[in-house]
């Protein structure tokens, strides 16, 4: 996994990877520093941060609100609060498969299958908005993680990380070299890969999603590549009634992943 260091704000996410750290829920996750805008004012969530730093012995430096606007730049709203991070790495496709199995011997154990062990694939997925947003609904529904090309992907910056409103700091985002082989080697895991595409015929709800699962998502304007489509073992589109052609990624995604949750309540 990479340790890079990168650079998040917001105090929703800072607050969630301070708070990662607690009772050992990610191991990856290393605060470097803190950075607070002089003058911000405390509420709830800045009184937890300076707790999380005394109680981890995390330094925090206070700085000018601008430096900290050119830092995260024109676009972007820090709230006051940035952070050093080491934890916006990403985990190996071995690591995870590892994990995984691990997991699988645990349910194994207890009587259980891995039907709704989901997983996310990403093709495509540029706008960092877009994939912080994926990975907050994916974490919120239960996916095990997002796994994303290392080209035509956007990177795990403090863009990402605000976006997901925290849930960067916990939910393995798993980066590889090529999604076909990645869909192969997840296929011979028992799971099976299902697509997103909007010119299919089957609707998403009438397809059995309870089993080991890969949601293959692409980008919103060109969807997932050929080769992607064609390595995916059946598609589901989601219905379009208005005037619109097309869904935002995460909007979508978020739909999918819930259909899941909802089918595997029904088992």
């Amino acid at each position: 996994m990479d340790q890079a260091e990168d650079l998040i704000f917001g105090r929703n996410a800072v607050l969630s990877f301070l708070e990662s750290m607690e009772g050992g829920q990610s191991s990856t996750v290393k605060v470097a520093k803190i950075l607070v805008a002089a003058g911000t004012r405390p509420d709830p969530r800045i009184d937890r941060i300076y707790e999380l730093t005394r109680k981890h012995k995390i330094p925090v430096h206070s700085c000018d609100r601008r430096k900290l606007d050119q830092m995260v730049g024109p676009n972007d709203r820090h709230q006051g609060v940035a952070a050093y991070v080491s934890a916006a790495g990403m985990w190996s496709l071995d690591s995870f498969i590892e994990q995984m199995e691990l997991e699988r011997t645990a349910r194994q154990e207890s009587g259980r299958t891995m039907d709704g062990y989901t997983v996310a694939v990403l093709d495509g997925v540029e706008d960092p908005h877009n994939l912080g947003a994926i990975i907050r609904v994916a974490e919120a529904a239960g996916v095990k993680a997002v796994i994303i090309p290392q080209r035509r992907a956007a990177g795990l910056t403090g863009t990402v990380a605000k976006s997901s409103a925290g849930a960067l700091a916990t939910l393995p985002v798993v980066r590889v070299s090529n999604l076909v082989q990645t869909i192969e080697t997840l296929k011979k895991h028992d799971f099976w890969v299902v697509g997103l595409d909007a010119e299919c015929e089957q609707v998403y709800t009438n397809a059995d999603l309870f089993r080991p699962l890969a949601v293959v998502i692409g980008s919103e304007g060109h969807g997932m590549g050929r080769l992607v489509r064609e390595h995916c073992d059946f598609l589901v589109r989601i219905p379009m009634l208005g005037k619109m052609e097309s869904l935002n990624a995460s909007v979508a995604a978020g739909i999918v992943f819930y259909e899941i949750v909802r089918q595997c309540a029904g088992k």
